[in-house]
C-alpha cells in the first residue's frame, strides 16, 4: 500500500492552514473596511448628514463590492473543523448585504414624488439597515478572531464562553 501525504487523506497540513489564514485575513479585512464605510454612510443618512444621491450611488458600489467579496469567500476552502464557523461568517455577510439593500430601499422611498419631506418611513429603513449591517459586522469580527486563533485539535467555536477562555 502506498504511503500518502496527510493532505491526500483529507487532513490539512500546517502550510494549508497558514495559507487559509492568510487568505481569510486578507479577504475579511477588505470586507470589514467596506462594511465599516457603509455603516458610517447609512448612519449619516439617518442623521441627514449626507447627500441622498451620492449616498445611494455609494451604497450601490458597496453592495457590488461586498457581493464580489462574498463570491470570492465562497471559493475559499476552510479546514473541515472550521466549516461551521466559515459558513456562519458567510451567513452574516449575507445579512449585511440585506442591510445594504434595506438602506437602498429607504433611499428609493425618499425619491418618490408623493412622499412628504418629513416622512419617517425612510428613517425606519435606514435604521433597520444600519442595525443589520452593524450587528453582522460585529459578529463577523468575532468569527474571524475565532477562525484565526483556532489550532488543530481544539474545538472550533465562537461563543462568549470560548472568548473568555481565550482571554
Amino acid at each position: 500500500m502506498p504511503i500518502l501525504p496527510l493532505r491526500w487523506l483529507g487532513r490539512r497540513g500546517p502550510r494549508d492552514l497558514h495559507a487559509y489564514r492568510k487568505d481569510l485575513q486578507d479577504r475579511t479585512n477588505k470586507i470589514d473596511l467596506e462594511l465599516a464605510e457603509l455603516v458610517d454612510l447609512v448612519d449619516a443618512l439617518r442623521r441627514h448628514a449626507t447627500v441622498l444621491d451620492e449616498a445611494s450611488e455609494r451604497l450601490d458600489e458597496g453592495e457590488e463590492r461586498l457581493d464580489d467579496a462574498a463570491a470570492e469567500l465562497r471559493e475559499l476552502v476552510a479546514p473541515e473543523e472550521l466549516h461551521a464557523l466559515h459558513a456562519e461568517y458567510e451567513a452574516n455577510l449575507e445579512r449585511a448585504l440585506r442591510g445594504v439593500a434595506t438602506a437602498q430601499r429607504g433611499c428609493g422611498v425618499t425619491r418618490q414624488r408623493h412622499r412628504p419631506p418629513a416622512d419617517a418611513e425612510p428613517l425606519l429603513y435606514w435604521k433597520r439597515g444600519y442595525l443589520n449591517m452593524l450587528h453582522a459586522q460585529l459578529r463577523m469580527r468575532e468569527l474571524v478572531a475565532s477562525l484565526l486563533a483556532w489550532e488543530p485539535g481544539q474545538p472550533a467555536e465562537a461563543s462568549v464562553a470560548a472568548r473568555v477562555r481565550r482571554a
